[in-house]
C-alpha cells in the first residue's frame, strides 16, 4: 500500500548522510517520499576550503540537491533559506508554520526528523527536532498524522567515534523501534546520492555515513511501543481510509 512520507532536516545532505538508503527503498516500493530542507547550509566551514561565501556555498549546495533529487526520485523537493547555524536564534513559531505548511500540502502518514540529540549535536538539528515534534504533536489532534520517526545512529560497544571528525550522539539500541533495511540496489541510489554533493566529497569520505546503517537505518517512533522491531516506517499504520 502506498503512503506518502516527508522528511523535514535543516541542512542539504542530512537526507543522505545516514536516511539515504531508506529513502531510496521507499521509493522503489512506490511510496511518496517528499523533502523539505530548511536552510542552503552556506554557513559550512567548507566554504573556506573552496573560498566561497555564506551565500555562493549556498547556491552551490542548492544545485547540488537538484541532482539529489532527481536521484532518488522524490515525490517533492522544498528547499528554504531561513539562516544556517541559526535556527536557534528565530522565532521558533515560524519554522513551525513552515512545517505545518508542508504537512499540509503533502499529507504525509509519517513524518521524519532527526532524534532529540540530533545525532552530531549540532544546533541546527536540535531545533528541527524541537520544531517538528511540536508540528506532529499539534496536528496528530487534527487526525493528520499518524506517525513520527526520529533518525538516530545506534550506541555500540567501545569508542567508534573515536577516530572520526565529529562524535556522534548515539541511541541505545533497546530503545530502537524500527531499522529500515535495504537491498545493494538502495544502497547504490543513496551512494549516488552522497557523490552528488560534490563540494563535500572530503567530508563524506572521513565520515563514511552510510557503514553507521548498514544492518538498516535505525528510528526512534515517537509515542509508540512495538513488540518487535518493525522492518519500514510504514508498518503497522492505520488504513489510509482512516485519514481525514
Amino acid at each position: 500500500m502506498s503512503r506518502s512520507i516527508l522528511y523535514v532536516f535543516p541542512h542539504p545532505d542530512d537526507e543522505s548522510f545516514g536516511p539515504g538508503p531508506a529513502i531510496a527503498r521507499q521509493v522503489r516500493e512506490g511510496h511518496a517520499v517528499h523533502l523539505l530542507t530548511l536552510t542552503r547550509g552556506g554557513a559550512t566551514k567548507q566554504r573556506h576550503r573552496l573560498g566561497l561565501s555564506v551565500d555562493e556555498m549556498g547556491a552551490v549546495r542548492a544545485r547540488e540537491m537538484q541532482c539529489v533529487e532527481g536521484t532518488y526520485g522524490l515525490a517533492s523537493f522544498t528547499l528554504r533559506n531561513y539562516p544556517d547555524r541559526g535556527l536557534a536564534a528565530l522565532d521558533p513559531r515560524v519554522l513551525e508554520r513552515e512545517v505545518a505548511a508542508r504537512v499540509r500540502a503533502v499529507r504525509p502518514d509519517v513524518l521524519v526528523t532527526y532524534a532529540v540529540e540530533g545525532v552530531s549535536g549540532h544546533p541546527d538539528h536540535l531545533v528541527a527536532h524541537a520544531v517538528v515534534k511540536r508540528v506532529f504533536c499539534a496536528l496528530r489532534e487534527e487526525g493528520r498524522l499518524h506517525r513520527l520517526a526520529l533518525f538516530t545512529v545506534v550506541e555500540r560497544e567501545g569508542d567508534p567515534d573515536a577516530d572520526r571528525p565529529v562524535a556522534l550522539c548515539r541511541t541505545p539500541p533497546g530503545e530502537i523501534d524500527a531499522r529500515v533495511t535495504f537491498n545493494d540496489a538502495d544502497r547504490a541510489t543513496a551512494e549516488a546520492a552522497l557523490a552528488c554533493y560534490e563540494s563535500y566529497r572530503a567530508v563524506i569520505e572521513a565520515h563514511d555515513p552510510l557503514a553507521e546503517v548498514a544492518g538498516g537505518v535505525p528510528f526512534v517512533l515517537f509515542d509508540e511501543v512495538h513488540q518487535a522491531l518493525l522492518d519500514s516506517l510504514t508498518a503497522d499504520l492505520p488504513p489510509v481510509s482512516a485519514r481525514p
